[in-house]
């Protein structure tokens, strides 16, 4: 489980958006992706940040259509309480809060954001043992069972979550867990409320870890080496070197991925160039506070 901030934020489209702690509470922008230009911004008296979806500091919390935004709470584990904000991701107007018994930590959305997806600790000894739930926007109340994969609905979830990527359309989330008995690719279908826990040969627990998805083929690599195969739809893993069907983007809805290195050293330095125009602008933010 994760439960972090991630401060080098979240992008969508043209848009990145950045959860930056100011004197009393957070500074929330969106900024150009190209070129870091601020497209707007506004301040919150609490400490509130996007939601971290690795250990290697990915951002989470924009819905594919990039219409809504959700942030956490200050993160902390074996909390009995957890809150959680809705944004509209365009005007960063509240939507609304949901806040929930229990530990939770923000996982994925659905394409339109209407479900939230909560990773939910059931030890806090044991930070690698969790449950995916399912939050409805609207009602702001938890699916009554966990996501669970069909074909073995009692097996337990463990592991940390060490890449992720997500189909074209944004209703598949592939996420790399390791650091449990063993490692496996959590296939969540965020539309169905579904999901597959797909074992893998043995890898590296290494944070350089990413998932290339090529067509119907998800590539899971550590550093630059292939470490196995995926067929997305059916689900069978093949090592590299075994004879492999090559994957074709007609084969099924999904895009290439650059390696997660790359991407959080991109958003980093557009962080930090927020963060370095949050003092000239600082003076001029006062109208837009909640």
């Amino acid at each position: 489980m994760v439960g972090g901030w991630s401060y080098t934020g979240v992008a969508q489209g043209n848009s990145r958006y950045v959860a930056i702690p100011i004197r009393g509470g957070t500074l929330l922008e969106r900024v150009a992706v190209h070129g870091g230009q601020p497209l707007g911004w506004r301040t919150m008296r609490r400490e509130i940040g996007i939601p971290m979806v690795t250990l290697t500091g990915a951002g989470g919390g924009l819905s594919h259509d990039g219409r809504r935004l959700v942030m956490a709470s200050q993160p902390g584990f074996g909390r009995p309480n957890t809150e959680l904000s809705l944004f509209n991701a365009h005007t960063l107007g509240l939507r609304r809060t949901y806040r929930l018994k229990g530990d939770f930590a923000f996982d994925a959305l659905s394409p339109d954001g209407s479900t939230i997806y909560l990773i939910q600790l059931l030890d806090p000894r044991d930070l690698t043992r969790y449950a995916v739930r399912a939050l409805d926007w609207k009602t702001g109340k938890l699916a009554p069972k966990p996501i669970v994969d069909p074909r073995e609905p009692d097996e337990q979830m463990r592991g940390y979550p060490y890449a992720r990527t997500t189909s074209a359309d944004g209703r598949f989330v592939y996420t790399l867990y390791n650091g449990g008995k063993e490692p496996f690719v959590h296939a969540l279908d965020t539309t169905g409320r579904t999901a597959a826990c797909i074992d893998i040969p043995k890898v590296p627990q290494d944070p350089q870890s990413s998932l290339r998805l090529q067509g119907r083929r998800l590539t899971v690599l550590s550093g630059d080496t292939p470490m196995a195969y995926i067929d997305t739809i059916t689900h069978r893993v093949t090592k590299p070197g075994a004879a492999v069907r090559p994957a074709s983007s007609s084969d099924a809805d999904g895009g290439g991925a650059p390696p997660l290195w790359a991407l959080l050293a991109a958003a980093a330095a557009v962080a930090l160039g927020a963060a370095a125009a949050v003092g000239a602008r600082r003076r001029r933010a006062g109208a837009a506070r909640s």
